[in-house]
């Protein structure tokens, strides 16, 4: 197989796109953008010209180890030497910690704050009236969305988006996401998820805020969801995810997210066009019984919240669909919760048909019977494998962890699953 471009993964470098919304909202003002290297050595001197500096890296997405705590220690210790010795006519106008993903458990956050965290800082020059922080673009986001920039608290993405809370002048809790224009996290296609649950009536998800542009950066605002996350998927909220997958909405008559996804694929994947069209063309068969639905489009358990057992909020939204074919996230649910467990890929899933096994079987039957729907038969089952593993591999390419460009991983979850594709087509023809 080869190796194809050197990049394809469709996400913008993740810490240009972030410091993107810590610069001036002045565009006249001159910028340069310097991410960390991994030794954490001090930025250079600003060329002639330059009137602010950020420098810094995105925290980790991954388990702590000896070698972060290490990099962790470099990273306070260039923070030290820069509050010391900035680059020269610089001084520094802001320094915000950047933690990484949020996992169960008060020790485990704090263990993974101080190894995998991140840093972002702001230098202007001294002497000057870019030496005082002027209102940057988060600020002008912040502003737009209703909340104080003096009370700011940003949650970094891996993909270079952001998360902010705030409170609004009515007292309103919400949740921002924000993200420079043309990213592929635009927070616009999330908050018309919002708006078309909400029209439908469905429980336990976010309502929409409102949504905008400000000083080049996209911005939606949603309620604040209660309760925390789980690290096991057990029986009874299992239970009502199935409950909750049963309001979604019926679909519409737009194109299915099957063949959105697949033609997003070949987009990045010309070398494999003939046979993930085939495998379009087959899924249309597989499913033609099948009603559409709106889906979620990335179902797992770090976008679930429980209180007590109880779920309470499912968020996210930003890769659903409007048609969807039914039942491909509640595997999503499953096989990510498997994933996580036995540490296996999407195509080893894929090919040994896990999509087959009896608990997904189980939890497809009450999910159907909840919406007074018949059971899909084998070839109807192998129509919903296929949604789960294109969107898969479709996200991925909107992703900061660049699967997509790893040789290793296209040809174990792309290149090596297709067969069983072609292998499914002459079981059901």
């Amino acid at each position: 197989m080869s190796d194809g471009p050197a990049r394809r993964s469709r996400v913008p470098p993740a810490f240009e796109s972030l410091a993107f919304l810590y610069q001036p909202a002045d565009p006249a003002v001159r910028t340069a953008i310097i991410e960390a290297g991994e030794g954490w050595g001090l930025p250079p001197e600003p060329e002639p010209g330059i009137e602010r500096v950020i420098w810094g890296r995105l925290p980790r997405n991954e388990r702590p180890s000896a070698e972060n705590v290490v990099d962790a220690a470099r990273r306070e210790l260039s923070i030290t030497r820069l509050r010391v010795r900035p680059p020269h006519g610089f001084h520094i106008v802001g320094i915000s910690r950047l933690p990484p993903v949020r996992r169960p458990g008060v020790l485990k956050r704090r263990i993974r704050r101080a190894t995998l965290g991140g840093i972002l800082v702001e230098l202007a020059r001294a002497g000057s009236v870019a030496g005082k922080r002027p209102t940057r673009v988060i600020d002008a986001v912040v502003s737009a969305a209703g909340g104080d920039p003096a009370k700011l608290r940003v949650r970094p993405s891996g993909d270079g988006s952001a998360l902010v809370r705030l409170t609004r002048p009515d007292g309103t809790r919400a949740e921002l996401r924000v993200a420079k224009l043309g990213h592929t996290k635009d927070p616009a296609r999330g908050h018309a998820a919002l708006v078309a649950l909400a029209d439908a009536g469905v429980p336990l998800v976010p309502r929409p805020l409102g949504s905008g542009v400000a000083a080049g950066a996209a911005w939606s605002a949603e309620t604040v969801v209660s309760g925390r996350h789980v690290q096991e998927l057990d029986a009874g909220l299992l239970e009502q995810v199935i409950g909750f997958a049963a309001r979604l909405p019926a679909g519409t008559d737009e194109r299915r997210a099957v063949d959105d996804q697949i033609a997003d694929v070949i987009d990045l994947f010309p070398e494999h066009a003939s046979a993930l069209t085939d495998v379009a063309a087959a899924a249309e068969r597989w499913g033609a019984g099948l009603p559409s639905v709106l889906i979620h489009g990335d179902l797992w358990l770090n976008n679930v919240f429980t209180v007590d057992g109880r779920l309470t909020g499912v968020f996210d939204w930003d890769t659903w669909h409007p048609a969807g074919l039914p039942g491909t996230d509640l595997l999503n649910l499953l096989a990510a919760d498997t994933r996580t467990r036995e540490r296996r890929d999407i195509g080893d899933l894929l090919v040994g048909d896990y999509w087959r096994s009896t608990e997904v079987v189980d939890a497809l039957a009450r999910y159907f019977r909840a919406r007074g729907w018949p059971m899909p038969d084998a070839a109807g089952l192998a129509a919903i494998a296929t949604g789960w593993w294109v969107s898969r591999i479709a996200g991925a390419l909107d992703r900061a962890l660049r699967q997509v460009d790893d040789p290793a991983w296209t040809q174990r979850n792309i290149a090596d699953a297709l067969p069983r594709f072609e292998q499914l087509d002459r079981e059901f023809r």
